[in-house]
């Protein structure tokens, strides 16, 4: 019996040549969006990380966010003082495939419930020991 190879068509293709962020259909392969670099960036090579509903883009010593579903330009960091180069990006996986905003948001819903738990854990002690 012959192994079964399953390929799928990817999410999302995103690619950096000569200062443009272009994203395109990865079933077509037409152009869905086209964002020149920031000014200042002036770079021809870039990392590129897809996160969630970002996409992360790092040359010549900055790194910027944009949207990944239009392009625009979220943020842009210059990353002063750290030098010019390849920068490398590395990002948190996500196992339920939230967006970053959503884990953002999660992950404070997540904090605030610790610190309530904490401030009760504390409470019901002190409670204990006045006793």
């Amino acid at each position: 019996m012959r192994p079964t190879i399953n390929l799928r068509a990817p999410h999302t293709i995103v690619m950096f040549l000569n200062g443009n962020v272009v994203r395109v259909d990865p079933l077509t392969g037409q152009v869905m969006w086209v964002t020149r670099q920031p000014k200042g960036v002036n770079c021809r090579i870039a990392t590129i990380v897809i996160d969630g509903d970002m996409v992360l883009v790092g040359a010549n010593g900055h790194i910027f966010a944009l949207d990944v579903e239009d392009g625009r330009i979220l943020w842009v960091n210059e990353l002063k003082g750290m030098g010019y180069g390849l920068v490398t990006i590395a990002t948190g996986a996500d196992p339920e495939g939230q967006s970053s905003q959503q884990g953002a948001a999660g992950a404070a819903a997540a904090a605030a419930a610790a610190a309530a738990a904490m401030v009760a854990t504390t409470a019901a002690a002190g409670a204990v020991a006045a006793s």
